[in-house]
């Protein structure tokens, strides 16, 4: 109990307690119960007999809880078993120790306390008791981290800034008041053309002295004034060079110690390709096919290129400061009005981010129109729009080539056929080939069979009565030897099987390439889409087996009324995309997988085409049913697949086409076809 002491007397329960005070175990428990800490008192093997009224109140659990093993129950789940070792450790040595570990107050928060225990010994020098208190440090543990934290930041900080210094493509530079070179970067020592060291401790005049003549009287008034002398622009040649002209951006700002300017310290930006970009960009703009103009914050005109004045008839003296809805874009294709509030370049300016669009009319001069596709995008001054920038063509021969593919749309649709003939070729070639091969091994087993059987008939001619029996038996033996029979026995079979095989494919692959062509033109029939899908796939087998499996899950269909050879088609499309989504795991040595299914779904067959390639970015998925869009290379697609999908599928067959991607995980494309057909009167 806490009562109990070692007094001078080493005599345990003595309630002296030096000078001659002594103290009740009341009073003692007294004092316990007045300290703002966890005090405790246990048995020799750790089992708690007392605890301070401290204890109840932080737990917020009786008296008797904590009590015998309870306290372990109270630590931090990740400190018990290092708290339990602790304690075994110091019973074992009889020692006190002393440890942090977190344990659980009244309101479940676990907060850090700083642990002490020590022995208490009887006459017999055995410990007796232990005595312990538990402080909360979680304060000063926080305070810890915090210093540790902020030393961390200051740290990265100067790290960060020294790291900035030597990358940034900006010059940065230190000067002290006697105008020496204390501090600069590799880039701001660069026009001096020496590196950093040789140039540190000299004078700006020794160091760039025709920099000096144009910004000595600079630095003299910051140091003079204190303030900053911002954006002034310096002509140089760079590195001493007498040929080409660099243009620097130089600020100076006074640096202060406690109030004091001890010096200046000087931004470098270079201006030179700033200054070519801009003397690029008025040669391009005049010479540039598009047309370009700017517009302000209102709407007026600030600018216009040639090609804008071409087009619109107009030249810039004649629309300067005039607002460009009212005069050139205030109209639809049909005359109808626009209203200047929905004016897309309006909505470019307001919403600060470009606008593109490809389907509208500009008016000439003379009142007449043309169609255009244009990008409106922000003109920012500073960090507020100030205005619009308006980059136009002209797409009236780009409407007309459009007209006149769409026409031929039909012949195009045999541009993904062109692509698998070669396929076809080798598919049908292969198995020719080894037809080929074992009907000329048959051929050479058929005469060495034959030679065979003439050394039988001549052995069993009886007009040989001269030869004698064991000659007879050794010709046949030899002539077995020589035809081998054992082999061609085993491979003749093989031979023959493998030939069926071959021709078997071969004539798969023509049926499949018949009903695969078969065109309908306008009438319609009842088909099995299974079949269709199997069909298909066995076309574009060259494809796709290079890339990955295919795994058909075809449901039990009825025949559609459907034109079967269109949607062939749009099959064998959606089956050479896939392949092609796939190329990227193909070149790292993956294999991808093309899902095939099929099911009813009310009125509706769906047939589902999923891959697992590279998917396709959402802000495209929009886009890829518009007539000649691809994101194919050129030369590899025209980008009329799946605008003709959607044509056969939504247009010719009155069903859904619908498209689900995510880049890197891939694409499903899902298609509703009614079964009864597209009703006639939605033809």
């Amino acid at each position: 109990m806490v009562g109990e002491t070692v007094g001078s007397a080493g005599q345990s329960g003595d309630p002296l307690l030096g000078g001659g005070l002594l103290l009740a175990e009341n009073d003692l428990r007294l004092l316990a119960d007045s300290l703002p800490h966890i005090m405790w008192v246990s048995a020799p093997d750790g089992f708690t007999e007392y605890v301070n009224r401290w204890v109840v109140e932080y737990t917020g659990l009786p008296e008797e809880a904590n009590l015998g093993w309870g306290w372990v129950a109270l630590i931090h789940p990740d400190d018990a078993e290092r708290a339990r070792n602790a304690w075994d450790e110091a019973a074992r040595a009889e020692t006190a120790f002393e440890s942090e570990y977190r344990i659980r107050r009244a309101d479940g928060e676990f907060r850090w306390h700083s642990w002490r225990s020590v022995p208490v010994r009887g006459a017999d020098g055995r410990i007796a008791k232990w005595i312990g208190t538990a402080s909360d440090i979680e304060d000063r543990k926080a305070l810890e981290e915090s210093l540790r934290r902020s030393e961390r930041q200051t740290a990265e900080t100067l790290t960060l800034l020294e790291t900035l210094q030597s990358a940034a493509p900006v010059g940065f530079g230190f000067v002290d008041r006697q105008f020496r070179l204390i501090r600069a970067n590799d880039w701001f020592t660069d026009i001096a053309g020496a590196p950093v060291g040789r140039l540190i401790g000299r004078t700006v005049a020794e160091a760039v002295p025709a920099i000096w003549a144009q910004t000595e009287h600079l630095y003299r008034r910051v140091l003079d004034t204190g303030q900053s002398v911002v954006g002034t622009e310096l002509t140089v040649h760079p590195k001493g060079e007498s040929d080409g002209v660099c243009s620097w951006l130089a600020s100076f700002y006074p640096v202060r110690v406690n109030g004091e300017v001890i010096g200046v310290g000087v931004v470098v930006v270079d201006l030179t390709e700033r200054k070519d970009a801009e003397a690029f960009r008025s040669v391009v703009m005049d010479e540039m096919a598009e047309g370009l103009y700017t517009q302000d914050d209102q709407g007026r005109l600030m600018s216009m290129n040639r090609a804008a004045e071409e087009m619109l008839g107009w030249t810039e003296e004649e629309l300067l400061g005039k607002r460009m809805h009212d005069i050139v874009h205030f109209q639809a294709a049909d005359g109808t009005p626009i209203p200047a509030s929905e004016c897309p370049m309006r909505k470019a300016r307001a919403e600060g981010r470009p606008i593109r669009v490809d389907d509208q009319v500009f008016t000439r001069k003379d009142g007449s129109i043309f169609p255009v596709s244009y990008s409106s995008a922000p003109l920012h001054i500073g960090s507020t729009v100030g205005g619009v920038v308006i980059v136009f063509r002209d797409i009236t021969e780009q409407r007309e080539r459009q007209r006149l593919e769409l026409a031929t749309r039909h012949d195009q649709q045999l541009e993904s056929l062109g692509r698998l003939s070669a396929g076809i070729a080798h598919e049908i070639n292969t198995p020719i080939q080894f037809v080929g091969d074992n009907t000329r091994f048959l051929a050479e087993a058929y005469q060495e069979m034959l030679d065979l059987l003439l050394v039988y008939r001549e052995c069993l001619d009886l007009a040989s009565g001269d030869m004698a029996w064991e000659e007879r038996a050794k010709r046949a033996i030899e002539a077995e030897r020589k035809a081998d029979v054992d082999y061609l026995a085993e491979e003749v079979p093989s031979a023959v099987r493998q030939s069926l095989e071959g021709i078997d494919r071969v004539a798969t692959l023509v049926r499949a390439m018949k009903s695969f062509s078969y065109k309908d033109s306008r009438d319609r029939s009842y088909a099995d889409l299974n079949e269709a899908l199997t069909t298909t796939l066995t076309v574009a087998r060259n494809e796709v087996k290079y890339v990955a499996d295919v795994v058909l899950d075809l449901g039990e269909l009825p025949e559609v009324l459907c034109r079967i050879g269109d949607l062939n088609q749009v099959f064998l499309n959606l089956l050479v995309n896939a392949a092609d989504a796939m190329q990227d795991k193909a070149e790292r040595g993956e294999r991808g997988e093309i899902r095939i299914s099929t099911r009813v779904e009310g009125p509706m067959a769906v047939v589902s085409i999923a891959d697992n390639g590279s998917g396709i970015p959402e802000h495209l998925q929009k886009k890829i049913f518009e007539p000649f869009f691809t994101t194919k290379e050129v030369g590899k697609g025209t980008g009329q697949g799946l605008a003709l999908a959607r044509a056969v599928v939504i247009d010719g067959h009155g069903g859904t086409i619908q498209v689900h991607s995510a880049p890197g995980e891939g694409t499903e494309f899902i298609l509703s076809i009614p079964i009864a057909g597209k009703r006639p009167e939605s033809e």
